[in-house]
């Protein structure tokens, strides 16, 4: 096997060179531009005058990562288009959250997401899940960060370290000095570069393979093109309703209580203009995820023949690396085109870390700090410092994800795990009266017990398709190395945590449930134990405004019906004739009688 790497021409470093160059320059043009972020609600609101369309661009950016844009596709190569299914629940999620969250949070005027549960329950449920959105920020963040990494590190001859260090610097630099401002704009530069990364791919496959119909035919006969079976089969690994559900809860969870998402929400003048970004988005996750989805069965159509995990020679060691071992082997002789695709793995990296990073300095100034330091308010300096040590903080945690691999995996769990109770709790906090804090506490706690529980149990090993490795005896390998994939972690598993040595006659439930079921029980035991809990006190009143529309207009309905009911009741009530009001009406003397 040769040691040569693929070596990116002048026009390939020049497109890298431009995509950093112009995330810094806005970064720095907004510093020194409008404000000049000198107060918190610049620097984390944008100033509230951002336009609809840089919005939408970022909700989309900033919910699918550089793990997700290398990952989905690994996963059509091993499983086939059973994830596409999600794509119900990446449509509808928005929509639903804009119309039920949205109107609440420009209602109660908040900075972040879990302000509003403070005004809603109390300040320890503030606190747990501020506290569980940082524990999920910081590593999810790392992981982001470390993604493109890898996809450098096997296609370049630019080191892992150097690749994680660029990224991580040159993000925390514009997002440090630029604000929510800076943030927002580079997510569209950032969007655009994603989309056309995928896009490249998707025309140069389909022209090499002779079609997208050729695609779609050679995944047919390799098993690919599946459907979900129609289960609720815990134990299985897809079936059409896990693979809904959880697009449904994960998307919904994000888009309502995530403060990535809810930030950029915030930045717009008013509830209406929110509203349209956000549906907005919806459409721009599905042609994401698609073509994420046709760039998986295009690798597949590619190497059918001879996969590169099963060669004599593997050039790649797990199927999160396909993407960019395709860049390597089949764009080497055309200038620009590897730097352009790995510009847009870059920028799936950046757009997600500067997001975390801006939303991690909101979390931590404003739930944290500033309700034990009242004169925090205007503070911006501290603000910015957050986000810069959060900054150098997650490039550490970076190389303990570059030597840990099963770290990887136990992060996207944790995610999921997340991204359960926090639903829960903003749908049981805007669609109900009765719930309360106690209650609310004692559903987070059984939730995260029981989906940790089954997050890092013990679950089989689910085989991949079927693949060949009926490769030609020449070196495969001949434009790529596998000496730095000693480090590469999958992320096209990293929702699993397996094992070969499970007993046969053991219960598990798939990574694709925990999500849902957690929310489930969090729902379920917050609403019995609220219950439980207003046996021993009275009902608390909740004022209208921290309810969602839809909660407010049955509540309306109901008070308007008993009216009807009240005059309905009036009009029935038996009354006495006028022609019976006469001096001789016994009824009326006998009244007077009693009064005299």
């Amino acid at each position: 096997m040769t040691s040569e790497k693929l070596i990116l021409g002048a026009a390939d470093y020049t497109i890298l060179g431009i995509t950093l160059s112009i995330s810094a320059a806005l970064g720095l043009y907004f510093r020194f531009s409008g404000n000049k972020q000198k107060t918190n609600d610049e620097y984390l609101l944008a100033g509230k005058d951002m336009s609809i369309l840089p919005v939408a661009f970022s909700l989309m950016a900033s919910f699918f990562s550089a793990t997700i844009l290398m990952g989905l596709p690994a996963e059509m190569y091993d499983y086939g288009t059973n994830m596409v299914f999600m794509n119900i629940g990446f449509s509808t999620g928005p929509v639903i959250a804009a119309y039920l969250f949205i109107p609440i949070f420009f209602n109660t005027g908040i900075t972040t997401a879990y302000e509003y549960l403070e005004k809603r329950f109390g300040t320890p449920t503030r606190r747990i899940l501020s506290a569980l959105f940082i524990f999920q920020n910081v590593l999810f963040t790392s992981v982001t960060l470390f993604a493109p990494a890898l996809a450098l590190s096997v296609v370049t001859n630019l080191s892992l370290t150097m690749s994680v260090i660029s990224v991580g610097v040159v993000c925390t630099f514009y997002c440090t000095l630029g604000g929510m401002k800076a943030v927002l704009w580079t997510d569209v530069v950032q969007a655009i570069l994603m989309y056309t990364c995928l896009l490249t791919i998707s025309i140069k496959g389909c022209m090499t393979l002779g079609g997208i119909s050729e695609v779609f035919r050679i995944a047919q006969e390799g098993g690919r093109l599946v459907i979900p079976k129609f289960s609720f089969d815990p134990e299985a690994h897809y079936t059409i309703f896990s693979v809904t559900f959880l697009g449904l809860v994960i998307t919904i969870s994000a888009y309502a209580g995530n403060q990535v998402q809810v930030q950029r929400m915030l930045t717009l003048k008013n509830s209406k203009r929110a509203i349209i970004a956000t549906v907005l988005s919806a459409p721009m996750l599905v042609a994401f995820h698609l073509l994420c989805c046709l760039c998986g069965l295009i690798f597949y159509a590619t190497y059918r023949s001879c996969d590169p995990m099963t060669s004599p020679e593997k050039p790649i060691q797990s199927a999160d690396q396909l993407m960019p071992y395709y860049i390597a082997t089949t764009m080497s002789g055309y200038p620009g085109l590897p730097g352009l695709c790995i510009a847009g793995i870059f920028s799936a990296s950046l757009s997600t870390i500067s997001s975390e990073l801006n939303s991690f300095a909101a979390v931590v100034a404003e739930d944290f700090i500033k309700p034990i330091w009242p004169r925090f308010k205007n503070s911006v300096f501290i603000t910015k410092t957050i986000s810069l040590i959060y900054g150098a903080l997650c490039i550490a945690l970076s190389f303990l994800v570059a030597s840990i691999g099963n770290l990887l995996k136990t992060t996207i769990v944790v995610v999921g795990m997340i991204a359960g109770p926090n639903l829960a709790v903003f749908l049981l906090a805007s669609l109900t009266t009765t719930t309360n804090e106690e209650g609310i506490i004692f559903g987070i706690i059984a939730s995260v017990a029981v989906s940790s529980y089954l997050s890092f149990m013990p679950t089989p090993t689910f085989k991949s398709l079927p693949l060949s490795n009926e490769c030609p005896e020449q070196n495969l390998a001949s434009n790529i190395t596998n000496t730095t994939l000693a480090f590469a972690t999958p992320t096209s598993s990293s929702f699993n945590t397996t094992t070969s040595d499970v007993q046969e006659d053991a219960f598990y439930v798939s990574y694709m449930w925990i999500t849902p079921l957690a929310m489930v029980i969090c729902l379920v035991i917050g609403y019995i134990s609220s219950i439980l809990v207003l046996c021993f006190r009275d009902k608390p009143e909740v004022p209208m405004e921290y309810l969602s529309p839809i909660r407010r207009w049955f509540s309306e309905r109901n008070i308007h019906q008993e009216k009807d009911l009240i005059k309905i009741s009036s009009i029935s009530k038996p009354t006495i004739p006028l022609s019976e009001l006469g001096f001789n009406n016994p009824q009326l003397n006998r009244a007077q009688n009693i009064q005299q």
